[in-house]
């Protein structure tokens, strides 16, 4: 059936007609279930070429320790090892890993020392997995062990020093300051300032970190099947490490991975060591799959823990004046590449709120724990997390309704695009009518006889000790990140305050497509996917613009040699910079088909139009469809059926932006925005907490696919009610990890993710082809910082605020027994 077809069998008039035939931003079937669901899919796990070998590791129990010796001749007698590597054969043969500061060097095996719990000292190849662990127990070290830095804070005084040849455990921090906000406060006539915790948290995929490299030493090149993200950004990573230029080490991700939220940006260690092996085993195949207590140990994939210092300025009448914070954040043992996570909340620095005066000041520590990497929202969950306890506290103090509070300051539509204080701008959204809608539906629906709020079922349910609450509350998620502010902590500070706007430079979305034999459209994408329906997404856009069928599509993705680098599939960037490429690629294969049809007919190109999926004569009508376009362009030598299109960022078409990209500020040039209203039951003799009911106003401009959006919705809040009551890696106080299983590490279920009732509205981006504004990062961003204000609310009587994330019973146990005293 044709698209035409298609459109006729609607019946409708033209209008209508037109408007069915638009795939973009209908709930079209997501192409990768079908193969998912059927057990098609094939991820790392399954790949297994003949004579593969297994990798093991070596992994140290000791916080801080230094190696005094390692000896492995065991392990090298046992009849099945084919090969032991420790970090004194990784210096003769190779480079030390990337680091997110200068002056770190970090080798994908510990040399001189170790640094946090589960940090690899050798490896074993073998012939199966189980062998291979068994002959890791072989190896022998030595250790002289050292005091343990812990506590983010008290690493700060620099008493041990985790890196002698740093110096010091702070290695970078910065205070910026936008406005006036010393004067801010000098003229406040109320001044709030409290402190909070965020806890180390992470996304766990359900498929851990995996690897099969493959040495050839024919051409003396790499090939790296790996779940790796940001494939084509991040493969620096393995090639510098392993000293290759990078066409010759080729990093491809498969379709399908099994979950990742930035957490496998950080998995090059395992890329590399695999390929270390493989190379001394003269090109044998060599494979590697973390096990789940290695992923939570020390799987380099931990995130955010931090403390957090916030001061609001305010006017009697709960007026914001200005904003000050602080915070240390914890990045373990090394200083891993999103060292720029700190940066990013200054995307989103004073919220959904209309504070022109702020400080953003943070230091940046080192202790012995696993390494922060990336995880979704970057750093903007604790930020907005802090940011509205700090209101709810200020709404106390001033005794104004916390919602009233909210109402006052925010951004209002007549401001919109809205330039905030640190530079980066919201492009729409009308948030007064946003937080009163979702308000309006809480006390339509549960305010009233019989609802969850009640005012006669909330008195009762107190009188058993459980109380119950609700706040609303307006979180913005930032998205579609450039890529030139995130080197700013390594790039010279000063020079950046006389930098040219020309100096920028941001990168592309790449796209490429081939019309086949048959009149079928074969894609391909640059950026890997962690599946979030990129091919069903780019099957809709192109759809659209070529005017033929989402089935008539199919899109595969490249590997990092063959693919130019992108940024890629982070940041809430690819439903964005996805719609700028479909479009872009989308008119440069028309006119190419258009050129062709013109070049046989013998005309000009003005006479021809593309409909329909094909050209047509204007004089005639005769017409060439795709099939017949891709038969004619067999012979030719500049073929016109295939073409590539790069999408630039766009922020590079945006003067709105020009003093945030000088500056190396975080650019996300759009702002979703999600009106929260979780309704929580908090059991005082327990410290036990229920979200009863979760209901969410979103608004992400135009859903090109509503369905994914809701999916991205709901995974996203089920994150953030694991991020805000169940998750944390904790550490005691010698610095050894105390949640290394799914008993100790607590994620979320269905015995506590409670209903969701969403609503959307769209109020579509001015800056970007479709109206399109991120959304894979909401939820998570959201969510946390809602649960708490809701937790605030209901236990307010008590004076109790959820200072601490995660809001464990323990932990609202312990400050309800403080309020009883």
């Amino acid at each position: 059936m044709s698209r035409a077809d298609a459109g006729a069998d609607t019946g409708s008039a033209s209008g209508e007609k037109a408007k069915r035939e638009s795939f973009t931003g209908t709930s079209v079937k997501r192409v990768e279930d079908h193969r998912i669901l059927t057990g098609q899919a094939e991820y790392i796990h399954d790949i297994t070429p003949e004579g593969c070998l297994h990798m093991a590791l070596l992994r140290t129990t000791h916080p801080h320790a230094r190696i005094e010796s390692v000896d492995t001749s065991k392990a090298e007698d046992h009849p099945d090892c084919a090969l032991v590597l420790t970090g004194e054969d990784l210096v003769e043969d190779y480079n030390p890993m990337p680091c997110g500061l200068e002056g770190f060097e970090e080798w994908s095996l510990a040399t001189d020392k170790v640094r946090f719990v589960g940090e690899p000292v050798a490896a074993v190849v073998a012939t199966d997995r189980y062998v291979a662990e068994d002959i890791v127990d072989l190896i022998r070290v030595e250790y002289d062990v050292l005091e343990p830095v812990v506590d983010s804070i008290e690493a700060c005084d620099d008493e041990v020093v985790i890196h002698e040849s740093v110096g010091t455990n702070v290695p970078d921090g910065e205070c910026l300051e936008f406005g006036d906000p010393e004067g801010a406060f000098e003229d406040a006539a109320h001044v709030v300032e409290r402190e909070y915790s965020w806890g180390r948290i992470s996304g766990v995929p359900l498929e851990t970190a995996g690897v099969v490299a493959t040495y050839d030493p024919d051409h003396d090149e790499f090939d790296v099947d790996c779940n790796i993200q940001l494939h084509t950004l991040v493969d620096d990573t393995i090639y510098e490490t392993l000293g290759y230029p990078p066409e010759k080490v080729r990093v491809n991700v498969p379709a399908d991975i099994g979950g990742s939220f930035g957490t496998k940006i950080a998995i090059h260690r395992y890329c590399s060591l695999a390929s270390m092996a493989s190379q001394h085993l003269d090109g044998t195949p060599v494979k590697f799959v973390e096990d789940r207590v290695e992923n939570l140990q020390g799987g380099d994939m931990h995130c955010t823990d931090r403390k957090y210092r916030v001061k609001l300025a305010l006017d009697d009448d709960g007026t914001v004046l200005g904003l000050d914070t602080w915070f240390v954040d914890d990045f373990g043992a090394f200083p891993r590449y999103p060292v720029n996570q700190a940066l990013k909340p200054l995307s989103v620095v004073s919220g959904a709120y209309d504070i022109r005066d702020v400080r953003y000041d943070y230091d940046l520590v080192l202790t012995n724990k696993t390494s922060q990497t990336a995880y979704r929202g970057f750093g903007v969950p604790p930020h907005l997390y802090a940011l509205e306890m700090a209101m709810d506290e200020a709404a106390r103090e001033l005794d104004i309704d916390p919602t009233a509070l909210r109402h006052k300051n925010l951004v209002q539509p007549d401001q919109m695009p809205y330039t905030i204080a640190s530079h980066n701008v919201y492009d729409s959204g009308d948030y007064p009518e946003a937080l009163d809608h979702i308000q309006d539906i809480v006390d339509e629906k549960e305010v009233c006889e019989g609802g969850l709020l009640d005012p006669a079922v909330v008195e009762a349910k107190r009188e058993e000790g459980k109380y119950r609450g609700v706040s609303y509350t307006l979180l913005i998620e930032p998205g579609v990140s450039g890529s030139d502010w995130t080197d700013r902590q390594r790039s010279d500070r000063e020079a950046l305050k006389v930098r040219d706007r020309d100096e920028v430079a941001e990168l592309p979305e790449h796209l490429r497509a081939e019309v086949r034999d048959d009149g079928t459209i074969q894609a391909w994408l640059a950026a890997d996917s962690s599946g979030q329906g990129h091919q069903t997404i780019v099957a809709q856009l192109l759809a659209d613009e070529l005017e033929i069928l989402p089935s008539d599509i199919d899109t595969g993705y490249l590997d990092s040699v063959t693919a130019p680098t992108v940024y890629g599939s982070a940041a809430s960037r690819m439903a964005v910079m996805l719609s700028g490429a479909a479009k872009g690629l989308g008119e440069k294969l028309k006119g190419n088909l258009r050129q062709l049809g013109a070049q046989e007919w013998g005309i000009d190109v003005d006479d021809v139009v593309y409909r329909d999926g094909g050209v047509e004569r204007v004089d005639s009508g005769d017409r060439f469809s795709l099939a017949d376009l891709a038969a004619i362009d067999g012979g030719i030598n500049d073929p016109k059926t295939r073409v590539s299109y790069d999408y630039q960022h766009p922020v590079t078409e945006l003067p709105e932006f020009d003093e945030a990209l000088r500056n190396k500020f975080p650019v996300y040039p759009t702002a979703a925005f999600a009106a929260n209203a979780p309704i929580v039951e908090v059991d005082t003799q327990t410290g036990q907490v229920e979200i009863l009911k979760f209901y969410s106003l979103r608004d992400c401009g135009t859903q090109l696919n509503p369905d994914i959006v809701e999916g991205q919705a709901h995974g996203g809040l089920a994150q953030g009610i694991g991020a805000a009551l169940l998750e944390e890696f904790g550490y005691d106080e010698s610095g050894q990890p105390q949640a290394v299983t799914f008993f100790d590490y607590l994620l979320p279920s269905v015995k506590n993710i409670p209903p969701l009732e969403l609503h959307h509205t769209e109020t579509p981006s001015p800056f970007t082809a479709t109206g399109a504004k991120g959304t894979g990062e909401g939820g998570m961003i959201d969510g946390p910082a809602a649960i708490a204000s809701s937790i605030n609310a209901a236990l307010e009587p008590l004076g109790i605020v959820a200072d601490e994330i995660p809001a464990t019973p323990d932990r609202l146990r312990r400050k309800v027994r403080e309020a009883q005293e």
